[in-house]
């Protein structure tokens, strides 16, 4: 079973030719969800940027490597401010035990939270979640360089896909299902059953 959290960026200003649509892996997280009660956590340092999104399709050779370190070292110091603020947390629930779920809760990201509320899909043997936040409700100011004439959008694509079992699962307050990131295999899940 796989589990991914993707994000994507999005360029603007006037030299955006200059500047690229990135998709970034998160590599550290943990998902939970008991009955209806659904939590996750972020490691915000996991953050890696895995490549240009060019015509919806991942280019992982641009841009370089050098250039994906000196982006994600912004990103990471400047942007997210990630010694301040190490963790992005979400609590919520759903009203159903059945799929699709409408999930409602609150995201603390950069130390403020506010409500957000996403759908979750199952499509095959996968429960899906695509929703956008604006980063600048949270307090995150977008990337800017060159004067404001090269920056990123005021917006994020967040790309969630955790394995489900069966197109007929229902969520049980008798089972904690646990999906965490495993390193020696990026995107995987486990699950675990607790009493």
């Amino acid at each position: 079973m796989d589990a991914s959290i993707f994000l994507y960026t999005f360029k603007e200003g006037l030299l955006s030719k200059l500047a690229h649509d990135l998709r970034l892996s998160v590599t550290g997280f943990e998902i939970r969800a008991r009955g209806t009660e659904v939590s996750a956590r972020l490691e915000v340092r996991s953050i890696r940027v895995d490549g240009v999104m060019k015509d919806g399709k991942l280019l992982r050779t641009e841009p370089s490597e050098s250039d994906k370190a000196k982006i994600q070292q912004n990103m990471l110091n400047d942007v997210l401010r990630a010694s301040e603020h190490a963790e992005v947390k979400f609590v919520g629930r759903t009203p159903s035990v059945e799929p699709p779920f409408t999930l409602r809760g609150e995201l603390t990201l950069g130390g403020t939270t506010r409500a957000i509320s996403t759908l979750l899909m199952v499509r095959g043997d996968k429960l899906i979640a695509d929703l956008e936040i604006t980063p600048s409700q949270w307090g995150i100011k977008p990337y800017r360089a060159l004067g404001g004439t090269l920056k990123v959008q005021d917006r994020i694509r967040i790309a969630i896909a955790a394995a489900w079992p069966s197109a007929e699962q229902e969520l049980n307050p008798n089972v904690e299902l646990v999906w965490t990131y495993t390193p020696t295999k990026p995107s995987v899940v486990r699950s675990s059953l607790r009493g």
